[in-house]
């Protein structure tokens, strides 16, 4: 069998085939719509009303999910989803990071191949229940770890006027915010923290401004947000936020927009108000407050210190005249008390005094009797002393003399000149190194011999040592 013949027995199928009959497959396993519950991802809508996103296994916000499937929403069937999340109070929305559960059916986009849901319906309730019960389950988890009161628990302070907040930047929540603070004429210094307030990332970037806000030189930190769907405001029933939000050492503010529930960042600030309006007018309040009572106790004040003197200068004489009286009355107790102190002062001082004259005179007579026996005693001492440093020089000097004569008898005793005296000669070389041993020179050395009277010059021609000194060597 050639090649050609082989490549004809076998069926080649054109791509719009292959799409065909997989579609066509398709239809057999899913001859009906079925129901699909995942995340909401990448949602776009086109200028014809049509809306495109993907369906995900939920995930955490920037994982990548481990499976996902495209999903369109025409805009005759958007219409129909629509009246049927208006008939529930619009309290979900299709939106980027909600978890929904879907009515589709299952084809395959003929001119890409690809798989894909045409949705038709939505089931509301799964959403709304999926939210109800992971926030059930993060209360639960911040109240077994203490942080539902910990905001709470700082007070916000008297005067708030250091406002950090944490809302989407240009939107009408923020404009709301700082148009109330402006009009009520009190000094405000706000610092906008601009993060997204929903979507996939919004829970993360909140988090992280009101962490940032807690960092600055604020007395509070705002986070306000229009009203919107239960599924809008999500990202504020969400871990990060609820945390960041307990553990800021500032106290938060809320003013998110609920109209009926409360998110948990509400329920675990430091205060929570139902708009971003009514946020700002708490702060105005708590300083308007300060500064009525301010004004108030200034009044008082005023009134208590312009009666003050009066009252003060009626005291203040009748404390002077007692005082007068008291003075004088203490005047003449001191004066009657100072006399007869000084008499019985002068009465001891004449007795203290006689005393030590009387103890003078005795003490004298001692000194006088003393001082003339010391005196002998010192005059006899004293010749003694002289006497013997009379004696001591000469008996030195004596003793001295006599050791000197022993020292010199023994230093001739050693002296060579009385050696050579008695005979005996001296030997050394040229240079006056001593000559003691036959083999300290060598032959033809130049020796010189020291006699009593004079020196002999000689030279070597032979040299043997004795027979003792080689029984020594």
């Amino acid at each position: 069998m050639t090649d050609n013949a082989l490549f004809d027995a076998v069926e080649t199928l054109t791509v719009g085939q292959v799409n065909r009959r997989v579609s066509e497959a398709m239809r057999r396993s899913f001859a009906k719509d079925v129901w699909v519950q995942g995340q909401i991802r990448n949602l776009s809508r086109s200028g014809r009303g049509h809306v495109y996103f993907d369906l995900c296994d939920p995930t955490p916000s920037g994982a990548q999910p481990k499976a996902s499937i495209a999903v369109t929403l025409f805009d005759s069937n958007r219409q129909i989803v629509n009246r049927i999340l208006t008939r529930t109070g619009n309290t979900v929305r299709i939106d980027d990071g909600v978890e929904v559960r879907i009515r589709a059916s299952v084809e395959i986009y003929m001119p890409r191949g690809q798989l894909q849901l045409n949705m038709s319906s939505i089931d509301p309730e799964f959403t709304l229940g999926r939210l109800g019960a992971d926030r059930d389950q993060l209360l639960r988890e911040l109240k077994a770890e203490q942080l539902l009161d910990a905001n709470k628990q700082i007070p916000v302070p008297m005067v708030p006027l250091r406002v950090a907040l944490v809302t989407s930047h240009g939107s009408a929540a923020h404009a709301d915010f700082l148009q109330q603070l402006a009009a009520s004429g009190y000094a405000f210094q706000v610092t906008t923290l601009s993060a997204r307030v929903q979507g996939e990332f919004a829970p993360e970037e909140i988090a992280q401004m009101i962490a940032s806000g807690a960092e600055l030189d604020v007395d509070v930190v705002a986070v306000v947000r229009g009203g919107g769907a239960r599924t809008d405001l999500a990202a504020f029933d969400t871990a990060p936020v609820a945390r960041a939000v307990a553990m800021s050492n500032v106290p938060v503010v809320c003013g998110i927009g609920h109209e009926i529930d409360s998110s948990v960042a509400d329920l675990v600030a430091s205060e929570s108000l139902k708009t971003p309006t009514a946020c700002a007018q708490f702060l105005i309040d708590r300083v308007s407050d300060f500064d009525f009572a301010l004004t108030e106790r200034a009044a008082r004040l005023a009134a208590v210190a312009s009666t003050l003197p009066q009252d003060q200068d009626k005291l203040v004489d009748e404390r002077a005249a007692l005082l007068c009286h008291r003075v004088d009355q203490t005047l003449q107790a001191a004066s009657a008390a100072n006399s007869m102190a000084a008499s019985g002062v002068e009465r001891r001082v004449h007795r203290a005094i006689a005393r030590s004259e009387q103890r003078l005179a005795t003490i004298q007579g001692h000194v006088v009797a003393r001082s003339s026996g010391a005196l002998a005693t010192a005059l006899r001492r004293c010749s003694e002393r002289e006497f013997l440093l009379a004696q001591r020089p000469a008996r030195a000097l004596h003793e001295q003399t006599s050791r000197l004569a022993l020292l010199e008898a023994k230093l001739s005793a050693v002296d060579p000149k009385q050696a050579l005296q008695r005979g005996y000669s001296i030997t050394t070389t040229t240079d006056g190194r001593l000559v003691r041993q036959a083999d300290h020179v060598s032959l033809g050395t130049e020796l010189v011999t020291h006699l009593a009277h004079g020196t002999v010059t000689s030279t070597v021609t032979s040299a043997s040592a004795s027979i003792d000194q080689e029984t020594h060597d």
